[in-house]
């Protein structure tokens, strides 16, 4: 049962399947860039680049401004929040994986 926004988190996770796009993510979340230092450090053109902008966009991971003829970018942590609390759900207080499936399959056979 899902109890997220399923199309977000489908964007959400499409967008960190890419390692540049996680490597862009983690320079964010020390500081904004322009989408030309982004593009130097990851070695892509500009094209590119705004293709991996546009799926980061998409996925609302980043804010993005104009200032004259500069695009800047920034870490949109609430995004970020989305997927850090999904993942959460799937921790467990009873023990590790192993201790849970035993626990399982000794119900069952009850």
């Amino acid at each position: 049962m899902e109890s997220k926004p399923s199309t977000q988190l489908d964007n959400l996770f499409q967008a960190f399947a890419n390692g540049k796009r996680r490597g862009m993510l983690y320079i964010l979340a020390f500081r904004p860039a322009t989408i030309n230092q982004l593009a130097n450090d990851f070695g892509l053109s500009l094209p590119a680049m705004h293709k991996h902008i546009k799926i980061l966009q998409k996925a609302q991971l980043i804010h993005r401004r104009k200032a004259g003829r500069t695009n800047f970018v920034a870490l949109n942590r609430k995004s970020m929040r989305l997927a850090q609390d999904w993942t959460a759900e799937f921790r467990t207080e009873w023990g590790n994986d192993k201790e849970t499936l035993e626990n399982y399959i000794a119900s069952m056979q009850k």
